[in-house]
């Protein structure tokens, strides 16, 4: 198989259109280059230079790939520096991956000022459960993702950044406290029910909304009760507004940022994770 160096040495011997002054240039021996060459006539079944005694001069094969050897060491080149850059520099995009939810508390905290320190920097964002975000990470569909109670995984990182309570909540001026707004899907609302259940607990009607977002602004307004994190239901109200039902049962969150290890040996990986976790330290 025919190398970048390969074609750096046939472009050199191009050049000068002798084997040794070639050597000399590279700081190589002439049996290096040699082989080099004899390597790539074999692998192209064609010769690429004449020999005599002035010198080496350009088959029309030798002509031909001289004049595509150029363009390719260049993308050669190319290639190489895009690799170095992601170590070295943070720029490119980031593909993030958290709930809709998630996002109200999480993302204003660090990305402002992510964005500012770094121009170079984008950030595609996806939406959807965690269960959801982290199979993605797995499968290096996402590069990073900000989950909610994830199941350990041998190929991910994972780095818990903030804790949060799942608990009935109400408005102070809640018009309706026989409605429950759920959304069913979740393991903590399924726990929270059983535990409402066991201490005879009941409302006489149960709203359901696959929107956290949604129900949220549903209890902020009093029409009900409603089953939901503390942290997304202050995204959304004040303390002075909204309060936990006495009593209610409780259902305790951890919220992480998972990845797999290459993404933090990127620049761009290890700035996005410096700032994520710095802003939650400091608040």
């Amino acid at each position: 198989m025919i190398s970048p160096q390969d074609l750096r040495y046939f472009m050199e011997i191009a050049r000068t259109q002798h084997l040794s002054r070639a050597a000399e240039r590279l700081a190589l021996t002439q049996p290096t280059l040699t082989h080099s060459l004899q390597k790539m006539e074999s692998t192209l079944g064609s010769a690429l230079f004449l020999r005599s005694k002035k010198g080496m001069t350009l088959t029309p094969a030798g002509t031909r790939l001289f004049e595509k050897a150029e363009k390719l060491t260049q993308l050669w080149d190319d290639t190489l520096r895009s690799v170095q850059d992601e170590m070295t520099e943070a720029s490119g995009r980031i593909r993030l991956g958290c709930h809709s939810a998630v996002a109200q508390y999480t993302l204003p905290l660090f990305l402002p000022q992510l964005f500012k320190e770094y121009p170079k920097l984008n950030v595609q964002l996806s939406h959807g459960l965690s269960r959801h975000m982290t199979e993605m990470v797995v499968s290096s569909l996402l590069d990073v993702a900000i989950v909610v109670n994830p199941t350990p995984h041998p190929d991910l990182i994972m780095k818990e950044i903030c804790r949060d309570e799942v608990t009935i909540w109400t408005a102070k001026n809640c018009k309706n406290k026989d409605v429950l707004m759920i959304e069913p899907n979740l393991v903590q609302t399924q726990s929270i029910v059983q535990k409402m259940r066991k201490k005879g607990l009941d409302y006489q009607r149960l709203i359901e909304s696959p929107s956290l977002e949604v129900l949220s602004q549903l209890v902020s307004s009093g029409a009900g009760h409603a089953i939901l994190p503390g942290r997304i239901v202050h995204a959304f109200a004040s303390e002075k507004s909204i309060e936990a039902v006495p009593g209610a049962p409780v259902f305790e969150d951890k919220v992480f940022v998972i990845y797999q290890r290459e993404f933090r040996k990127q620049k761009r990986g290890e700035v996005f994770l410096e700032s994520l976790i710095n802003a939650f330290e400091r608040k």
